[in-house]
């Protein structure tokens, strides 16, 4: 590393450290060119977590480096006596060092215990910025091959592969495992074996060394040494403002709470770390209080009832002497994820593990937990944000929905793999071998995934001249090589309402099989079990003629079916077993509508609760374009000054996303045919704009002259933004396209510039750029933007920081623009607010039209499960 002295500064007369350069590094080559260029854009930054450095120096022929000089100890000195409370603010201030850097560019790339300083006055600092390249320790490679030091390097960087930030945040979780544990996560006993598991071995959850780390710490922690930089964290600011939260959550959380004492199986389960995942481990327990109650009542018979629970259901025949019902009670604290995506339950086909989605609503944690029939504890496999679970056929596989698309993971763990950028909207199943059908949104049809692709390839597509507006939730008949669905129509109040049908794969022909219900699963003893009213039904069907053979069943309640969606949460194993939801129909999506002043005062508008689901204001700020979720969405119009309502649209498929148009006089709007426009007073005709839905294309709206509709695009996984010519739909041209994910475009008053979301940098970040063609761009939000828009005299882009708070950025534009340093506006915003569903900003009046989740019933903590119905 050099040599360090300590030295007088005999000029400004400050004690300062002097780094001296190895020999090797000559005066006028490249490499000191290089270095020099790095440390003095590291000589620019200015934060207290970071140490100083004041300049680059040359004497003799010998370079060193005049530096802050830092009093204290490193981490390496300190770590093994730090309290956990001591290691969360060490972590979040080397977070918030590392965050400022990263603004300017800068990586670190050596982060590790002896580059981090404890000054005596506390405080944490960051040392040897701009050295690291140059300086790495312990290398495994030749010199210069890679840079950093055995143990804390990424595996980028242990592979000698490019490197950016987010080596910085894998090197930050390694240091937030060892103060929190005291272990090192890889413990190769030379180099290269530390390297092998830096790029082949996930840790271990911290809780499996420490039971008391909760699992929202390990999530954290974990989610830094993701292996892929995707699955990352991206950005170090993230990984403070997660401290932050976790540190002010714990607190209190121990201010409060009371436990209880109850009986239980004790037990915690090791975990396997996954690709995209933060960690959560935890057991589940057997409700032994549950278990006394069928004691009491079942007494000597219990043996045989768990007996007939755990084995395979043989029978052919639907009546069944011996019925069987448990309770799987879910981790504490943790709920069944209810959403339209599909279900949150799920058993493999043997019936020997089942899955389910799960969140705390303390932590906001999410994810999918697997539990083996045999085990009374369950495990954490993946974070998710998403609902829609389902096992490949031999059991091995757990496929579901995320960010990236449909996605797979072994139900032992690993990396996840995308298997196709498409999303399962409206259903997922399996076919023969490997292939998939998946309902593929509000107003579409059915396609295929076949084995080894990941094309999505159309199936089946709703028939309009019936009034059909959807067809979803699939599911194959393997036997008959055929599939159910569900056919919503443009009529549909409710599910009870739509019809079942039966498709020949071989060929083609469809039919109506069933009236009235949704969700149907076929079963091999010759039946459907579906849902209908909050109650699961069975009916006789043969596979061979595809025909229902006699009359529905009502069974008993369960499957929490969705009403907005037709989803049932359950799943049937091929012998029978049914896994579901206790209790049904699932709670209606209830929401209030509010403003928020930027003095932080909530005021009621529309306190009635109903199914608001998007809501935006008008240009001067007096109507509301609100879209309604039911069966069928709708948009209607609230005037809040005479407090009346006009719908303009009437059931037909989902109406969805308003956006108004520059004058106020029309919305448009997404529908069963695609882009469409109608007047906001309710009159006229409905206009189709183009022909295009929500998976392809998302609009954010008009030019102030609105002559052109600004709009992403989907391009593979990405998304580009497109401008649209109203005047010409078929004429769009793009506006901004890069190969990330450009987003919440807004066009400026005088429409000469968009401000828009691009996830260049990991994170969402705001840029500007000309209008309508996007050539030059400037950063206008300081790091993750988490929404913008244009002050009504075009002067000031507001955006929320990653602090919650909003800032403007004053724009001074000509033929570009020179974006000023943001400013704070005010410090409450709706990200602070509990329940938070959506959110607009009126810029005309400067407060907040907020939508929030009306207190509901509770969901599920817990799911059954029933052998021998």
């Amino acid at each position: 590393m050099g040599i360090v002295y300590k030295a007088q500064d005999t000029k400004l007369d400050r004690l300062v450290a002097l780094k001296f350069l190895p020999d090797h590094v000559a005066v006028g080559s490249a490499e000191l060119e290089r270095f020099v260029q790095e440390a003095k854009a590291a000589a620019g930054l200015n934060h207290p977590n970071i140490c100083t450095i004041y300049g680059i120096e040359e004497s003799n022929g010998k370079n060193f480096i005049a530096m802050e000089f830092v009093d204290g100890q490193t981490l390496q000195e300190k770590k093994s006596s730090l309290s956990m409370k001591q290691a969360l603010d060490v972590g979040i201030q080397i977070a918030e060092g590392l965050a400022a850097a990263h603004e300017k560019a800068i990586v670190h790339r050596d982060i590790k215990p002896e580059n981090i300083m404890f000054r005596k006055d506390g405080r944490v600092q960051i040392m040897d910025f701009g050295l690291a390249k140059l300086l790495g320790a312990s290398r495994l490679t030749k010199e210069g091959s890679t840079v950093g030091t055995a143990g804390y390097m990424s595996p980028e960087q242990v592979q000698g592969q490019e490197t950016d930030h987010r080596s910085d945040i894998f090197s930050l979780g390694v240091l937030l495992y060892e103060m929190f544990t005291g272990q090192a996560p890889f413990k190769g006993m030379h180099e290269t074996a530390i390297a092998y598991e830096i790029v082949n071995v996930d840790s271990p959850p911290m809780s499996s060394i420490k039971p008391e780390i909760a699992p929202e710490l390990d999530a954290i922690v974990l989610e830094c040494l993701e292996k892929d930089q995707k699955e990352r964290t991206q950005s170090a600011s993230q990984v403070a403002v997660d401290l932050k939260r976790y540190r002010r959550e714990s607190s209190r959380s121990r201010a409060s709470r009371i436990t209880a004492v109850r009986p239980v199986a004790s037990g915690v389960s090791a975990t396997s770390r996954t690709g995209s995942s933060s960690e959560i481990d935890v057991s589940v327990h057997f409700d032994l209080v549950r278990l006394y109650q069928v004691l009491a009542v079942a007494g000597l018979l219990l043996a045989v009832t768990l007996l007939v629970l755990w084995a395979p259901w043989q029978s052919t025949s639907m009546v069944q002497a011996g019925v069987t019902r448990t309770t799987v009670s879910l981790p504490e604290k943790f709920r069944l994820a209810l959403d339209y995506s599909g279900s949150s339950v799920g058993i493999s086909p043997d019936g020997r593990t089942i899955a389910f989605v799960a969140f705390n609503p303390d932590s906001v944690s999410q994810g999918i937990f697997i539990r083996p029939m045999s085990s009374y504890d369950s495990r954490f496999l993946v974070r998710t944000d998403y609902t829609g679970i389902l096992f490949s056929q031999d059991g091995q596989w757990i496929y579901y929905n995320a960010a990236g698309g449909i996605t797979k993971i072994s139900v032992t763990g690993g990396a996840p793999i995308v298997v196709s950028a498409s999303a399962a909207f409206t259903g997922l199943c399996r076919g023969i071998g490997d292939d998939l059908y998946i309902g593929k949104g509000m107003n579409g049809g059915i396609s295929t995934i076949r084995a080894g692709s990941n094309n999505v390839e159309p199936l089946i597509q709703p028939d309009t001249s019936l009034g059909e507006v959807s067809l979803r939730h699939p599911s194959f008949i393997p036997k008959a090589n055929a599939l159910l669905f569900t056919i919503k129509y443009g009529s549909t109040a409710t599910f009870d309402e739509a019809d079942i049908g039966v498709l020949d794969l071989e060929t083609g022909i469809r039919k109506k099989v069933l009236t009235g219900g949704t969700q149907a699963r076929y079963i091999p003893t010759g039946h459907i079990v579906y849902l209908r009213g909050g109650s699961f039904f069975v009916v006789p069907f043969d596979e061979s003629s595809l025909e229902v053979t006699g009359a529905p069943k009502e069974l008993f309640p369960g499957g929490m079916m969705l009403p907005e969606s037709g989803t049932g949460n359950f799943d049937v194993a091929d012998d029978g077993t049914l896994v579901h939801a206790p209790g049904g129909p699932a709670p209606l999506q209830r929401q209030t509508i509010e403003w928020l002043t930027t003095s932080g005062k909530t005021i009621p508008l529309l306190a009635t609760p109903r199914g608001y689901s998007v809501a935006r204001v008008s240009p001067d700020g007096s109507r509301l374009a609100i879209q309604i979720n039911a069966a069928n969405n709708d948009i209607w119009i609230y005037d809040t000054r005479r407090e009346m309502w006009i719908r303009i649209t009437f059931g037909g498929g989902n109406n969805g996303g308003p956006i108004w148009g520059p004058d106020g006089k029309t919305v448009a709007y997404y529908g069963p045919a695609g882009l469409l426009s109608r007047r906001a007073d309710g009159s006229g005709e409905t206009r189709l704009i183009r022909a295009i839905d929500r998976n392809t294309g998302n609009a954010w709206g008009f030019s102030p002259d609105g002559k052109y509709l600004v709009y992403s695009r989907r391009r593979d996984s990405n998304w580009d933004l497109w401008a649209l010519p109203m005047g010409d739909p078929q004429a769009e041209f793009p506006v901004v396209q890069t190969s990330f994910a450009e987003f919440n475009a807004k066009i400026s008053p005088d429409g000469k510039w968009i401000a828009y979301g691009s996830t260049e940098s990991g994170t969402a970040v705001t840029y500007a750029a000309p209008f309508p063609r996007g050539e030059g761009r400037w950063q206008i939000s300081k790091g993750r933007s988490n929404g913008h828009w244009w002050s009504r005299d075009g002067k000031d882009i507001y955006y929320i920081g990653d602090d919650d708070k909003l800032y403007a950025v004053p724009i001074q534009a000509g033929r570009s623009i020179d974006p000023g340093s943001p400013r704070l506006i005010t410090d409450h915003t709706p990200l602070g607010l509990s329940n938070l569903w959506d959110f607009d900003l009126d810029p005309a009046r400067m407060r907040w039209l907020v939508i929030r989740a009306a207190p509901n019933e509770e969901l599920p903590s817990n799911i059954n499960v029933i052998a021998g119905w």
